[in-house]
């Protein structure tokens, strides 16, 4: 398998890291430091691929999948895990390379994130169905767990979630490709620099960025990492493979329901894919969070548990 990230680029990364060895040395140290500091909530499990990150908490007859979006991690929905928990299983996780997971995949698409997924759920003997909750980029990974295994799904919240047409280059309008250029030489710019430290001291981190201060520390800490570089960055090289994957897979069980939470600060372009997801299946409903940005788990929790509740309520009293 190919590497997303070409060879060039990752023979520049060592070079950036040689010419700047004493830089590179001393983000090393920080980053061994912050591992015994900031520990871990959930534990690691071994995937095959490599150790990823779980935190399971609560019980109940519904197990809660949440799923972070492009570059994020667990840490994405630490203000509504807790009171979900009271109601249902509730897992969240780090993808390969983000929070406190370990080293990133070759190539980052949808399908080797679900294998992963799945993988994980089963080492832990979380049993489905699950109630599947996407944020953004998090959303395309929930979608094709749910046209691929649709036997091991009973419902889905997309939050904010991006639709496929987002990363297909004949249709994206000529702002949005002009984005995704810009976003590729910003997360190359991090991912070569990411090894020297350099990112620390300018403040430029991956991940969340609006948590309560001591999450938005830990936060900080984890996203200066180099591996957190490294994974976004493959995430987005390989978010066209990502979108043919999804568009490639059967439709979504008509009888699914699917809630879809869109954040009503956005603009027109975003709105138009919302709008696209609310078609995606007969089942779904849509919710518009009129006065939050795009991390409505961050900025509107309440709005998220709400949705979780309501989802949970339809499972449990079907129509007849």
């Amino acid at each position: 398998m190919v590497a997303a990230i070409p060879r060039a680029e990752r023979g520049l990364r060592v070079f950036c890291s040689l010419v700047c060895f004493p830089l590179t040395l001393i983000q090393w140290l920080l980053t061994q430091k912050n591992k015994l500091d900031v520990k871990p909530p959930g534990e690691l499990i071994n995937v095959g691929t490599g150790q990823l990150h779980l935190q399971v908490t609560g019980e109940g007859e519904h197990t809660v999948v949440l799923e972070a979006g492009m570059g994020g991690c667990s840490l994405d929905f630490s203000l509504v895990q807790p009171e979900l928990s009271q109601i249902a299983k509730v897992i969240s996780y780090d993808r390969a390379g983000l929070g406190w997971s370990d080293k990133p995949l070759e190539r980052a698409t949808c399908r080797d994130y679900v294998r992963d997924l799945r993988q994980l759920l089963k080492t832990k003997d979380c049993k489905p169905p699950y109630l599947l909750v996407g944020h953004s980029y998090g959303g395309m990974i929930v979608r094709f767990f749910a046209a691929e295994y649709p036997e091991e799904v009973e419902g889905l919240l997309l939050i904010d979630a991006a639709h496929e047409s987002r990363y297909l280059t004949e249709e994206m309008s000529d702002q949005r490709k002009r984005q995704i250029a810009a976003h590729r030489k910003q997360y190359k710019l991090g991912y070569l620099l990411a090894p020297t430290g350099i990112l620390s001291l300018l403040q430029k981190h991956v991940g969340a960025r609006h948590l309560p201060a001591s999450m938005q520390k830990t936060a900080r800490v984890l996203g200066y990492r180099s591996n957190a570089y490294s994974a976004v960055y493959t995430e987005l090289l390989d978010a066209e493979e990502s979108a043919l994957q999804l568009r490639a897979t059967a439709s979504l069980r008509e009888d699914l329901p699917i809630t879809v939470l869109s954040a009503g600060k956005q603009d027109a372009e975003w709105k138009q894919g919302q709008a696209k997801l609310a078609d995606v299946s007969p089942a779904v409903k849509q919710v518009i969070a009129e006065d939050s940005w795009h991390s409505i788990q961050i900025h509107r929790p309440d709005i998220v548990i709400a949705a979780v509740k309501e989802l949970i309520t339809e499972l449990d009293n079907p129509q007849q």
